[in-house]
């Protein structure tokens, strides 16, 4: 058996993927069949990136580097679509949510609205997000999947997306994607994992950068007893910090910060490449170090000590309520933290830099670019085009008449202007119905009336881009991991837990990386290998 185990790792810009726990889930780009034929199709297929030219952002987009910042909300927003893009007749959709259940229809007046501007009715049907791919597999076992619905996790997904789902490649291919001006203004990247043998059979719901694992910081309490975020540039100092940062009922961290020490050793991702080889960094002395260091932390009584298993919910409360300093997250909860905890006074969130365990810098691992994908019924005949306009609409981009309502509901009932910017009221929760799952535009870097925010969360994430790495398997298909990636890797994650609190020594962890690599991971590799080799001859 062979691994390649490169301390060197890919950098760039490409999307990549953050959590080490599920890392490895299956790219779906290719049937797996004729690898090189599949990566012709998929570049033949892949739609044209064409920005939006209808609004122009503060601070400037470079793919790879940094979303689209706005300091505000335009003051006067253009509107997207001059007609409705619906026919009249209902559209149904399942989906995630990780809110709660909107009110229905009869009781929401922006569900209406929508419709009305629509001109159709969306019929949405909603599962909590842990029990959505449940849901999904019993649906598609009953054969009664919904006109659009987001594709959970499941094995042979290619085979499934091709029996089961639009072929949208007329449509959306090469230069046709300018007919729909909101998919076409979602970068390129976002497409790969929806095309399916040669055929796009879904549309990406883009989240690009904002998605980028960070360690969000309560930057007022860290001021407050005297500390710099800015001195905390080793693993020593942030641990010492830590220690001064707990007492009482506050603990720093509300959650024990594998991921982020990984990032300061630069093994943030579980696939690596070198030299054009694709290898693991399971095995890498690092993790060990990473694990130890995390352990410490723990032990040191630095993490509040319900943390595990406990829901992010409960963790964004600690958070708000001053209970926890540190708190793993998305870089977009960065602004809607500030929105959840509105009255808390002096509220300064900020992210941590990431530095290297002795000094330095570590690297970012770049999020692959989307949330998930939604495909559309192979039953809807010629209806497919009304639901491609009705995706295009609900992808209208930042700035837009139409993003203002979907984001943001009513004027006057589910926020308030200030400014040209539209701040949240206590009704705002009637807005999260679940159309975002049904199609979403490219995400940008935004806090309503917060303009030194978006300032520091652009300047942040320019700055830990400037050292990245992606993930070298994303748009390559390996049909174990479909298969297998789940289970292996929550056996890994649940050995990382034992270690970290104690319960197994970090000796531990080798032989379990070994196990995942014998038991699938080393077959993954080869499989990601093939494809990649294939791409790169094409």
């Amino acid at each position: 058996m062979t691994f390649s185990l490169s301390r060197r790792s890919l950098l760039g810009a490409a999307a990549g993927i953050g959590s080490l726990a599920t890392l490895g889930a299956c790219s779906s780009s290719t049937s797996g069949t004729n690898a090189a034929e599949d990566q012709q199709k998929l570049q033949a297929a892949l739609p044209n990136y064409i920005p939006y030219e209808g609004v122009t952002p503060d601070l400037a987009a470079e793919l790879g580097r940094t979303a689209a910042g706005f300091i505000a909300y335009p003051e006067t927003p253009v509107q997207f679509s001059k007609d409705a893009p619906g026919d009249g007749k209902p559209v149904t959709f399942m989906g995630p949510t990780s809110f709660g259940l909107p009110p229905a229809v009869a009781d929401n007046p922006f569900w209406q609205e929508m419709n009305k501007q629509i001109g159709s009715d969306l019929e949405i049907s909603l599962t909590p997000a842990g029990d959505y791919d449940a849901k999904f597999s019993t649906t598609v076992a009953g054969k009664s999947l919904p006109d659009a619905f987001y594709v959970g996790s499941m094995p042979s997904r290619p085979k499934f997306m091709a029996s089961q789902t639009a072929d949208l490649t007329e449509h959306l291919a090469g230069e046709a994607v300018s007919n729909y001006p909101g998919l076409a203004s979602i970068p390129t990247d976002s497409w790969k994992e929806c095309i399916f043998d040669g055929q796009i059979r879904a549309v990406p719901l883009n989240r690009g950068l904002v998605a980028l694992p960070s360690v969000l910081i309560r930057n007022d309490l860290l001021t407050k007893s005297g500390i710099d975020r800015a001195d905390l540039t080793s693993y020593e100092k942030l641990r010492e910090a830590s220690k001064e940062l707990t007492g009482g009922n506050r603990w720093a961290w509300a959650d024990a910060p594998l991921g982020h020490l990984r990032r300061m050793l630069d093994i943030p991702l579980r696939w690596s490449m070198d030299n054009d080889t694709i290898g693991s960094t399971l095995l890498d002395e690092r993790q060990q170090e990473a694990l130890e260091a995390t352990r410490q932390l723990v032990a040191d009584k630095s993490v509040n000590p319900d943390a595990s298993g406990t829901p992010a919910s409960t963790r964004k409360q600690w958070f708000g309520g001053g209970s926890a300093v540190f708190m793993s997250d998305s870089f977009i909860a960065w602004f809607s933290l500030y929105v959840a905890n509105a009255g808390v006074e002096g509220l300064d969130i900020q992210a941590l830099q990431i530095s290297g365990m002795d000094g330095g810098v570590g690297t970012q691992e770049i999020p692959r670019p989307n949330a998930g994908f939604t495909a559309f019924n192979a039953k809807l005949g010629d209806r497919l085009p009304t639901l491609l306009r009705i995706a295009d609409w609900l992808a209208a981009p930042f700035g837009t008449q139409e993003y203002l309502l979907n984001k943001y509901g009513l004027e006057g009932r589910h926020y308030e202007l200030k400014g040209s910017d539209p701040i949240p009221t206590a009704r705002a929760t009637e807005v999260n119905i679940g159309s975002l799952y049904l199609s979403d535009t490219a995400r940008v870097i935004y806090s309503a009336g917060r303009q030194q925010t978006v300032k520091d969360a652009w300047n942040h994430q320019r700055t830990v881009t400037e050292k990245a790495v992606s993930d070298p398997t994303y748009g390559l298909y390996s049909e174990t991991a479909s298969r297998k990636q789940n289970s292996l890797g929550g056996e890994l994650a649940d050995v990382e837990a034992d270690i970290i609190h104690g319960r197994r020594p970090v000796s531990d962890w080798s032989a379990a990386a070994k196990k995942y690599l014998d038991d699938g991971g080393q077959q993954m590799i080869t499989e990601y290998q093939q494809a990649y080799e294939a791409s790169a001859a094409r």
